[in-house]
């Protein structure tokens, strides 16, 4: 019973974990520090679909599942519990690549508005020192 419940928990944080790899960087529009977390997610995605490496979220899962008497289902997290009804079956490749897009968009956005908070603070600076 607990293991199946650790097993529940691992598949919601997973779950949790991609969506913050698609939308962390927008989050850190707001809350500039989740830039950090969100690079090291990034990156770690990256590598892992470059490499096509187990993840070991999934592993993890997988193992509870187990010791909890079920049978761990056959693949990745996404082909399991995305691909075919979150996207259609078989456009997981296109959904990594608008989740990268997100990724690049996001970060393009991220310098952008710090470029321009920069330019703001120095504009009042001057303001304020000129008076």
């Amino acid at each position: 019973m607990v293991y199946r419940l650790l097993a529940d928990v691992m598949m919601v944080l997973h779950g949790a974990f991609l969506l913050f790899f698609a939308i962390g960087g927008f989050l850190a529009w707001r809350w500039r520090k989740v830039i950090w977390a969100h690079l090291a997610v990034g990156v770690y995605n990256i590598v892992n679909v470059t490499l096509d490496f187990a993840c070991p979220l999934t592993g993890v899962e997988k193992h509870f599942r187990r010791e909890g008497g079920e049978v761990p289902y056959d693949g990745g997290y996404i082909a399991h519990y995305l691909d075919g009804r979150i996207w259609p079956e078989g456009a997981t490749p296109i959904a990594e690549k608008v989740g990268f897009a997100l990724l690049i968009v996001s970060y393009v956005g991220f310098f952008v508005l710090g470029h321009r908070r920069k330019r703001r603070a120095a504009r009042e600076e001057s303001v304020v020192t000129r008076t």
